[in-house]
């Protein structure tokens, strides 16, 4: 079974207008350094048809195509640092779970919640106990320390719940700030809630060293290098050796496979192409590194399937 554990649904009317104009940015920016002359206008006017999946249809599709068998879709909730979005977080919340619903077998959500919105912890609550939802995202880039006090409610009751806790780390895109997002600020959190699944997202990129110096004394702290296709599109081999360098750390137990999509559709560098590249590790490494296929394995499903008591 392949699992992707960090995946999106990127709706127009469920993120802030900021957040669009930055991805367009962002998109004009990498083509013009490959020598494709574009303006961030020009990729806002085709952006929305890329993501626009109302019923999880497409995702199913292209999840079929790829040969991943379940995804995690995370909410997301960036209103306060960048406006809010048309549709409220609770009713995109309660559409996602809806949406997850319709294709019980295929996708598991989480709710995505920022700590510093009112009434978080009864929406937590009520996407649990009511709406189904599996999961917890939570993305402190938005100006949090993860490790502020005021926030050990919400994660009192996940742990109550048994349900996992996906934070992100490592650096992002303005207006985030990435002093928040270094995974250091969930030591705490693994020390205070024993019981608690958490996990680090993207391998907390540049900082993945430090993470894996964590990760080697915790039993409750996981990863996933989802997003890392960026690394792999410019130089696969590094990528490789970042890799193998944090399964020597770590060991294969606590990493996982995500896509971070549908984010790399942009980049026309699909999960199937992600996927099969990972695949064929244990097989068709670049030269001077090995990958076990039971490593594989681990990362690509066996591993989540623990988490998420598959």
């Amino acid at each position: 079974m392949v699992i992707d554990f960090h995946a999106h649904h990127w709706t127009q009317g469920w993120l802030p207008k900021l957040f669009w104009d930055g991805v367009a940015k962002r998109v004009a920016a990498v083509r013009q350094r490959t020598g494709i002359a574009t303006t961030p206008e020009e990729v806002s006017k085709n952006l929305f048809q890329l993501f626009e999946d109302p019923t999880g249809d497409i995702l199913i599709k292209e999840m079929d195509d790829a040969g991943i068998d379940v995804t995690v879709l995370a909410g997301l909730d960036l209103g306060l640092d960048m406006g809010e979005p048309p549709i409220s977080v609770r009713d995109q919340n309660r559409e996602l779970a809806k949406i997850c619903q319709r294709h019980s077998k295929r996708l598991i959500p989480f709710v995505g919640l920022d700590p510093r919105r009112k009434g978080t912890l009864k929406l937590f609550e009520t996407a649990i106990k009511e709406w189904g939802m599996r999961g917890l995202k939570l993305d402190p880039a938005g100006g949090w320390y993860a490790n502020d006090r005021k926030y050990y409610s919400l994660y009192e009751k996940a742990q109550e719940f048994k349900v996992p806790v996906l934070f992100h780390t490592g650096a992002t895109l303005p207006p985030f700030r990435n002093i928040y997002a270094h995974p250091i600020y969930l030591d705490d959190i693994t020390i205070d809630f024993p019981d608690l699944t958490i996990i680090a997202a993207h391998m907390g990129f540049g900082w993945w060293r430090e993470l894996a110096s964590m990760i080697e004394k915790k039993t409750n702290l996981f990863t996933d290098f989802s997003g890392w296709q960026s690394n792999a599109m410019r130089n696969f081999p590094n990528f490789c050796r970042t890799l193998r360098e944090m399964l020597d750390l770590v060991g294969p137990g606590p990493t996982l496979f995500g896509t971070d999509g549908p984010a790399f559709r942009l980049y026309k560098y699909t999960n199937k192409v992600w996927l099969k590249a990972l695949q064929e590790l244990s097989q068709n490494p670049p030269p001077g590194i090995t990958f076990t296929q039971e490593e594989v394995d681990a990362m690509l499903g066996k591993n989540a399937q623990k988490i998420l008591g598959l």
